[in-house]
């Protein structure tokens, strides 16, 4: 296979109005992570480089939310359709000589493999343009895939535009296609707004390259969740339901027990060891890690960058933030913990309680034992194999040393 080099530009100009969100759409989370998140993680294993994110209202808060991440950005002052907003990202591409990957930044249901059998099949067959589509049985507002005679990729005719005919075909177009990149300049300065939306279609590239007797086609993928593209709430929840299920499916197969995976709620970027119990009611928020053979729950929610070590014990109506819980340490709960350093084999009693944890680290040493009831006023440390009597308040910075 041509192991040609990959680009990527990512369509993340759009408001989303419909979204009633007061940041730009693609910023709008799931599970934990952005809508844009979601697609740049599935992009991430590609390896492509440059990475352009297409923007436009709320650019700056699009680029600091992704800064850090290796990306170029591109600004769409107008959204004059989603050919003008590839155009945007070309001085970013420079000169680049490859296949250039377009997504939408909006699709979290996009997967790595998807997007790995796409640029595949696209090298494979050599073409100069592949489309990713996929059969649905509601199309809804989705451009159609139109084939001619022969079964071949003949055009995509968005909705506006399409006959009564045309709009019964339920092959989309779901936003996603590589082309080379010499064809792509060249194709995009040839789009007109002569449509019924009077924009730049990317959706004729295609239809202009078939025209010079190039070769392009529709590689069909038979994962639905390609085409959904988060444009109104109900997208969202669907979205969410899907990933949820997704993420629990995944952590099943690795030798996770979930007693009721109806209640349980696991965020994008979890990793959780094998024989780890998850009990019902439990929430997991994201990158949260947990290691192999804990119990965790009932009613237990472990917030973003929460890190557990093996054999712990995080019971009922035990919520903890921002913490590291290590081996076979025991919170039996209920209790919560905030900005907690929790050491291995340490013992923390039911109703305990973290306090002003913004003014620092609390800190229990390993073997330390504390008691019902304590209060912890941050920065606090209690030393190993300390104990500390139930109902005990330990206001800022008085510590408890080590016993021997």
């Amino acid at each position: 296979m041509d192991a040609r080099p990959l680009a990527a530009v990512v369509l993340a100009a759009g408001q989303g109005k419909r979204m009633g969100a007061d940041v730009p759409k693609v910023l709008v989370e799931a599970c934990g992570r952005s809508l844009v998140g979601h697609v740049l993680e599935a992009l991430h294993p590609l390896g492509a480089q440059p990475v352009v994110i297409v923007h436009g209202f709320g650019g700056d808060a699009v680029r600091r939310a992704l800064a850090g991440k290796h990306l170029s950005f591109a600004h769409q002052a107008e959204q004059n359709g989603t050919g003008d907003a590839v155009s945007c990202a070309l001085p970013e591409l420079g000169d680049f000589s490859g296949d250039v990957l377009v997504l939408c930044g909006d699709t979290p249901l996009l997967t790595t493999d998807v997007l790995s059998e796409l640029v595949e099949d696209h090298r494979r067959n050599r073409r100069v343009l592949t489309v990713l589509s996929v059969e649905v049985d509601e199309p809804g507002s989705l451009g159609r895939i139109l084939r001619g005679a022969d079964g071949r990729l003949a055009e995509i005719k968005e909705t506006s535009d399409a006959t009564e005919e045309e709009l019964a075909v339920c092959e989309v177009n779901t936003g996603v296609m590589v082309i080379a990149s010499e064809q792509l300049a060249g194709s995009l300065a040839e789009l007109t707004t002569d449509n019924a939306q009077g924009e730049l279609y990317l959706t004729d590239v295609p239809r202009l390259l078939l025209q010079r007797g190039l070769p392009v086609e529709a590689y069909r993928t038979t994962d639905s969740g390609a085409a959904l593209g988060v444009n109104e709430p109900s997208d969202l929840a669907e979205a969410v339901r899907i990933l949820r299920s997704g993420y629990l499916d995944a952590l099943l197969s690795a030798g996770v027990h979930i007693e009721d995976r109806d209640t349980v709620r696991i965020d994008a970027g979890v990793e959780i060891g094998a024989n780890t119990v998850l009990k019902g009611h439990t929430t997991l928020g994201p990158n949260v890690r947990v290691g192999a053979g804990c119990l965790i729950g009932p009613h237990a929610r472990l917030g973003s960058g929460t890190v557990v070590g093996e054999q712990a014990l995080l019971g009922s109506h035990v919520e903890i933030l921002r913490s590291v819980i290590e081996d076979r340490a025991r919170v039996p709960g209920p209790a919560r913990l905030v900005n907690a350093a929790i050491g291995r084999e340490a013992y923390i009693g039911p109703g305990t309680v973290t306090a002003d944890e913004g003014g620092g680290r609390i800190v229990i040493g390993e073997g330390a034992h504390i008691g019902a009831g304590v209060v912890l006023e941050a920065p606090v440390t209690v030393g190993e194999r300390a104990r500390v009597e139930a109902g005990t308040v330990l206001t800022r910075g008085q510590n408890v040393p080590a016993e021997d």
